[in-house]
């Protein structure tokens, strides 16, 4: 979402006949701050008759010889230009703002009117609070713009933090804002001699600026920024996740490592016992192939013995059969079906033959394989006592590795903690920075509203009330017997007041 702020005086009809108009409060304020005189000039547009209201000890027309016409607190005049002014002075002296001014030279505070032709170290504070006895209307929704004028041939060593300061026509401008709804303490320090100063002008007007804010933007990277932290936190979690079962699968190592090295430290005693049976089984071995011979020739005696009485019996019974053999019985006898049991009782003979053989041959391979073992059990012999030693030495290792997993996991499971909390404080941080950057612009903007008129309540036309305050100078006073003063340069202010009948 785009926002663009805007605030500036605006219109409000509350009532059909209301006469729309501008409002110019001008204040004269005493050296130290206090009101002393206070008038409004209206400002009308359109022409017609003008129907105003306000209580003031005199009025004056500005514009027109019109009658300005006074029932208690309304001022009518029937016809008026384009363009019509009346000035009144208000009855009541009162400010939204009460302004306290001091003044001090070498640290001891001195009066306005003291103040003038003194020399030394001044010491200037301007205090701006809310006048409680008057709305927080204007108050909470206007800025002033302070300006102290020093003259640069009189004032050296000018300094004040809060202050823009400009140079115009040999003199220094110290220029202020105070926000609205804000109070304000202003100082300054200069070097002065003889010292004279002009009026302190205090401009009051509600804020009329925009103020571009592209809050999409902002709140997408911040948006982005909460999706990294929430795939760091998560990062974080799979992390300690991963590391855990890492330590689980190290104690379990380690734990394993501990049996084969307590396991280890009987294999000197097992491999000894080891050797000697793999001696003895080749001894054995050695005598078993020994009567492989004899034990073949006997089985090989067997078989023909069974097929010469095979023969010999089917002879007698004239079937004229050819004589059986290993290697011929079976197809001879498949095909004679009342010979079977012939044919399985030969089978089983040629099967126990064959075996017989193979098991012959297998005893032949197995001495080999024992003799093998028996020359390699006499190297583990040797080296058992190595392994055992270098198994000590892995279990130890795995105990560092393990220990030093442990403080891994530990250290990642603070760390996940802290990336929660920073998740967890985080997850609104958009909306909060949005309200917070609402928050800021409106203690510069003030807090909106439609505009109220600052004579009477009655005049809901109101389209902008503006307050041109100033101190009276603090100037040197002129000898009677002095020469005429030449022709004098009025300020802006000055000639903007005497416009209106203000400066003398």
């Amino acid at each position: 979402m785009s926002l663009l702020l805007f605030t500036y005086p605006t219109a409000s009809f509350s009532e059909s006949n209301a006469t729309p108009k501008e409002e110019v409060i001008y204040g004269i304020l005493r050296t130290d701050g206090t009101v002393d005189k206070l008038y409004a000039v209206n400002i009308f547009s359109g022409g017609g008759p003008v129907t105003d209201y306000g209580s003031y000890t005199e009025v004056r027309n500005m514009t027109s010889s019109e009658k300005i016409e006074i029932n208690e607190d309304q001022i009518t005049v029937s016809a008026v230009p384009d363009r019509f002014c009346y000035q009144g002075t208000l009855a009541k002296r009162e400010l939204p703002w009460d302004f306290d001014i001091k003044y001090y030279i070498d640290g001891k505070e001195v009066s306005g009117s003291e103040l003038a032709g003194k020399s030394g170290s001044l010491r200037m504070e301007i205090s701006v609070r809310r006048n409680t006895d008057i709305g927080r209307t204007f108050f909470d929704n206007y800025a002033l713009q302070i300006a102290v004028t020093l003259n640069s041939r009189l004032c050296t060593n000018i300094k004040s933090d809060s202050a823009t300061i400009a140079e115009a026509g040999g003199k220094k401008q110290l220029s202020y804002i105070a926000l609205p709804g804000s109070n304000a303490n202003i100082s300054l320090t200069a070097d002065v001699r003889n010292f004279e100063m002009d009026p302190v002008t205090i401009n009051g007007i509600k804020m009329a600026f925009e103020i571009p804010v592209d809050t999409d933007e902002f709140t997408g990277q911040i948006s982005e920024l909460t999706g990294a932290i929430n795939e760091l936190d998560s990062g974080a979690g799979s992390l300690l996740n991963g590391i855990s079962q890492l330590a689980e699968g190290m104690q379990k190592y380690t734990d394993g490592l501990k049996t084969f090295r307590d396991g280890l430290d009987q294999l000197p005693d097992g491999a000894a016992g080891l050797d000697t049976g793999a001696v003895a089984l080749k001894s054995g071995l050695d005598e078993l192939a020994k009567q492989n011979d004899a034990l073949s020739a006997g089985a090989s005696a067997m078989q023909q013995a069974a097929f010469d009485a095979v023969n010999s019996r089917l002879a007698e019974l004239g079937l004229g059969i050819p004589e059986l053999t290993p290697d011929n019985y079976s197809k001879v006898l498949s095909s004679i079906p009342h010979l079977a049991d012939v044919k399985s009782q030969l089978d089983n003979t040629v099967q126990f033959t064959q075996g017989l053989k193979k098991y012959f041959q297998g005893v032949v391979k197995l001495g080999q394989g024992a003799f093998e073992l028996a020359e390699g059990t006499s190297a583990f012999r040797a080296s058992s006592s190595l392994m055992s030693q270098s198994a000590n030495d892995l279990y130890n290792a795995a105990s560092e590795l393990n220990r030093a997993a442990g403080k891994l996991r530990d250290g990642l499971a603070s760390y996940k903690n802290g990336t929660k909390q920073f998740r967890d404080g985080t997850a609104d941080i958009d909306s909060r920075i949005e309200k917070q950057i609402n928050e800021i612009l409106e203690s510069i903007s003030g807090a909106g509203g439609k505009t109220v008129s600052f004579v009477s309540e009655k005049n809901t036309g109101v389209t902008s009330v503006q307050f041109v305050l100033k101190t009276s100078p603090v100037s040197i006073t002129k000898a009677e017997n002095s020469p005429a003063p030449g022709p004098v340069r009025l300020t802006f202010w000055q000639k903007l007041l005497k416009l209106f009948g203000l400066y003398k």
